[in-house]
């Protein structure tokens, strides 16, 4: 019965696919491209683990980027009849779980977690003499940064000039800021996310009881996106780990984009030394996109003259997954557009769209994307002249989280909950919560459902408790790309995300606005690492159109309310470059192309 069902597990999947299904290497990598089917190789190695018996459901940890795909993994396997309740999640909910049975197991109160950084930072900010309030979310960005580093404030200073971290304030300003916050958290009993990974993995490091519970505990380790690690991740995971060889990871190096914020995708690219004996495996091929987007895609990568930090070739176990073929039929060229001004850029995009737009082609089927918000403002202004429903992606899925300037319903819930004494009853407290709303009580029903979760580890949930649980799981309902589908009665909402926000996501139809110089690679991109990872994520960018894509600049944008002239985006080359069949474009200056083109040679 068994064999039968591991065999219904794998009908369907490509030879490569069924080998990293069900392969006994251990440990074992899978560099999985885009589009490649990572996510079902995933879940199916899970399943079948458990369905062969040589995994203990109660004894797996998946660890993952997102709540989202956390919830998506269990979602799955559900639906494969997988017996048992495996644990997935974030790194961050996974310490806060395990933190706050430690402390209750040994009478220790429970932790304070802090949701709001931005406050204590701003104390800092406004007792250190010279330093501007504004600066706070810029030091904040960098406190996280330093954390996920394992950098200390004494520290700070000296990596943040030799990794030439932009600030708008001089290292040793934040540096002192950052002690700062770190010692009004100490004084005021308080831990904040980055806390959580370093005092977890400390415990097992200097603890062999705590160390060997959490490892009897945690006997199968599963890790999503490896390529977003941060050094304080990869320490925790060491220390849930030991020396045991039961770890399968999967990873892109191609899709490794949030160096700027603490991740390190060197460990990736050197994974036979971060776990020695490890098995690379490899999916190279491309189930999403068409061969003309992924034709685009790998063009950027492979620009004659761009930096490389992470090889694409093949043969090590250090090389990148190639994924640069694609397993489904032919489809148009990418559409390279040049405009006078980013308004002419906007309006013919949402012409664009409409036309694109059919019984078979739902809006939700749709997505505008940006190197950054800023750019999608004058695109969400000239679909809203024309009639076209859409959503910025920039609010986590399910919560009621409007999009644009309001803060939405859910958060102004979360905000309510604050004045509440952390000891009241959660549920109460929603009631009160819900009442004081009227009519609009329906839309913190999300929130509900979160406290419904949050109950399953904490038999009588309180209000403080429940607030730090939500900010350790979701990151303070801020860190996870929204679902790209809409209502399906009215055909959903074309969704305008950043590069970033659209990670992980795709749609049959995308267009990629602002292709010019400055933006895409961001102007602060100096390093050669820095332009590697701007190449990476337009390769990320492409790559979430399964078979429609628009690529555009404008000769001349908006900027503070002035007109800045811009030039073409040194990628777009390539992009041009990979067309099949180049077809005439009336919105194309097809001299100002030929030029490019010329350069990039």
């Amino acid at each position: 019965m068994t064999d039968a069902r591991i065999d219904r597990l794998v009908a369907g999947l490509t030879g490569p696919q069924r080998a990293a299904v069900l392969a006994d290497d251990a440990p074992l990598c899978l560099l999985a491209g885009a589009g490649s089917g990572k996510t079902t190789v995933l879940t199916r190695r899970v399943a079948r683990r458990i369905l062969d018996g040589s995994a203990d459901p109660d004894r797996v940890l998946v660890a993952t980027f997102t709540r989202k795909a956390a919830g998506e993994l269990r979602s799955r396997l559900r639906r494969l009849d997988v017996p048992g309740r495996v644990w997935a999640g974030t790194f961050h909910a996974a310490a806060f779980s395990q933190l706050r049975r430690h402390r209750a197991d040994r009478g220790l109160r429970p932790l304070v977690l802090l949701d709001d950084p931005a406050r204590l930072v701003r104390d800092a900010v406004v007792g250190h003499r010279g330093l501007d309030v504004d600066a706070v979310g810029a030091i904040v960005g960098e406190v996280q940064w330093a954390q996920s580093r394992l950098v200390a404030p004494d520290a700070y200073e000296a990596v943040a000039r030799a990794e030439r971290r932009r600030v708008p304030v001089s290292h040793a300003a934040v540096a002192d800021c950052y002690a700062g916050y770190v010692a009004a958290k100490r004084a005021r009993g308080l831990v904040d996310l980055g806390d959580l990974l370093v005092e977890c993995a400390r415990i097992y490091e200097e603890d062999d009881a705590a160390a060997a519970a959490i490892r009897w505990r945690i006997r199968h380790l599963f890790v999503d996106e490896f390529q977003d690690l941060n050094p304080a991740q990869y320490r925790l995971l060491h220390a849930w780990r030991g020396d045991r060889n039961d770890l399968f990871v999967v990873g892109d190096p191609r899709q490794a984009v949030y160096a700027w914020n603490g991740a390190d995708p060197a460990l990736l690219d050197r994974i036979d030394t971060v776990v020695p004996g490890i098995t690379v495996l490899r999916l190279d091929e491309n189930h999403r996109s068409t061969p003309q987007v992924v034709a685009a895609a790998c063009a950027v990568l492979d620009q004659v003259g761009a930096h490389d930090t992470v090889s694409v070739g093949g043969g090590g176990p250090n090389q990148a997954s190639g994924a640069s073929t694609s397993a489904g039929p032919d489809g148009p060229d990418p559409v390279v557009a040049r405009f006078d001004d980013d308004a002419h850029e906007a309006a013919a995009l949402a012409r664009w769209l409409r036309l694109a737009h059919h019984p078979g082609r739902p809006w939700s089927h749709m997505a505008v994307l940006a190197r950054t918000n800023g750019r999608l403002d004058q695109v969400a202004q000239a679909l809203r002249r024309g009639g076209i429903p859409h959503r910025r992606a920039d609010a986590p899925p399910g919560l009621g989280l409007s999009t644009g300037t309001s803060p939405g319903l859910a958060g102004e819930t979360v905000r309510a909950l604050r004045r509440f004494p952390a000891g009241a009853a959660l549920r109460s407290a929603l009631t009160d919560v819900a009442e004081a709303m009227g009519p609009r009580a329906v839309v913190p029903t999300s929130l509900w459902r979160l406290a419904d979760e949050y109950a399953v580890e904490a038999p009588e949930p309180a209000v403080g408790g429940f607030l730090a649980w939500l900010a350790a799981t979701i990151g303070a309902l801020s860190d996870e790309p929204s679902d790209p589908g809409g209502s399906p009665s009215r055909g959903g909402e074309v969704v305008l995300s950043t590069f970033h926000r659209a990670k992980g996501l795709e749609w049959p139809t995308v267009a990629i606005v602002g292709l010019e110089d400055g933006l895409v690679p961001i102007a602060y991109a100096t390093t050669a690492a820095a332009l590697d990872e701007e190449r990476r994520l337009l390769y990320v960018a492409l790559t979430r159109a399964e078979r429609e894509l628009w690529c555009s600049w404008a000769a001349s944008r908006t900027v503070g309310g002035r007109q800045r002239d811009c030039e073409p985006s040194p990628y777009l080359a390539a992009v041009l470059g990979s067309a099949t069949h180049p077809a005439a474009d009336t919105t194309s200056r097809v001299a100002d192309l030929r030029k490019l083109l010329a350069a990039a040679r």
